[in-house]
């Protein structure tokens, strides 16, 4: 078999990064960490409400099609976890149409709570992802994500001209799937508004699992929906026109649910 030079020339980078956090002294910590590049984390810090905060950092220019992260997060019984990304997801262009994969896996104890709230993912022009998450979940634990995409370079003129967008997110608790969210996108000449898009460039879906059930549902008409699953997850969904305005929207709805649910004080997160 000949492969073409592309694929004998092409670059690619396997991050790892695996995390283990826990408690010491009464106050969370980071007790382990694997870091291969170009995947790391800034040194860790506490937030005044107790949730030790970390940043995942990425110093290239993006992925590129082929490269591969691999994102493993365990958490033990009584941390507070909160995970961002310095910057957003920049997916480059992918000539030989291999996509740029992720694959995270999080495990969380009973009595702990590990929140997930990356930067957008931007999509470029001819670009192909591919993510799967996982969180697995005790009975009692505490889980939060929001993710955000892009329709592209949007300031440049660019909409949905990537070549695909695949996520499938899954979280189970002592066994039992509570959510599952399955994306795939793949723009084409008559698909240039798929699903709840419409005319939106920018859209979002989050997930809470765990704590009290919530007495009030966020939303904000014509941009963010809420509701539960089957499971008890409390999930929601947004699509604007300005990346702003929903993650104004956004962190407006994440305070609220994790005052309800679990009855936290605000993250007040510094960057």
């Amino acid at each position: 078999m000949t492969l073409p030079p592309s694929v004998l020339l092409a670059r690619t980078r396997t991050g790892v990064l695996h995390l283990h956090f826990g408690v010491r002294g009464g106050r969370t910590a980071l007790l382990r960490d694997t870091q291969k590049a170009p995947l790391m984390v800034i040194r860790p810090f506490e937030l005044p409400c107790g949730t030790l905060m970390v940043f995942i950092v990425n110093p290239t220019g993006g992925v590129l099609g082929g490269d591969h992260a691999e994102i493993r997060v365990t958490v033990e019984a009584g941390a507070r976890v909160l995970i961002l990304t310095q910057s957003a997801t920049r997916v480059q262009p992918s000539p030989d149409g291999r996509p740029a994969t992720q694959d995270l896996h999080f495990q969380v104890a009973a009595g702990a709570r590990l929140e997930f709230h990356p930067e957008r993912t931007i999509p470029f022009a001819g670009s192909a992802f591919a993510q799967t998450l996982t969180a697995e979940l005790e009975e009692g634990a505490q889980f939060a994500l929001t993710e955000t995409l892009a329709s592209g370079r949007v300031q440049t003129g660019e909409r949905l001209a990537f070549a695909s967008y695949q996520s499938r997110v899954q979280v189970s608790v002592a066994g039992r799937r509570v959510y599952l969210d399955r994306q795939r996108l793949v723009p084409g000449e008559h698909t240039r508004a798929p699903g709840v898009w419409g005319g939106q460039d920018y859209q979002a879906s989050s997930v809470f699992v765990g704590g009290e059930p919530p007495t009030t549902l966020p939303g904000v008409p014509g941009v963010l929906a809420s509701g539960i699953s089957a499971g008890g997850a409390v999930w929601l969904r947004g699509v604007a026109s300005r990346g702003p305005d929903l993650d104004r929207a956004l962190l407006s709805a994440r305070e609220s649910l994790r005052r309800q649910l679990w009855n936290a004080e605000p993250a007040q997160v510094r960057r």
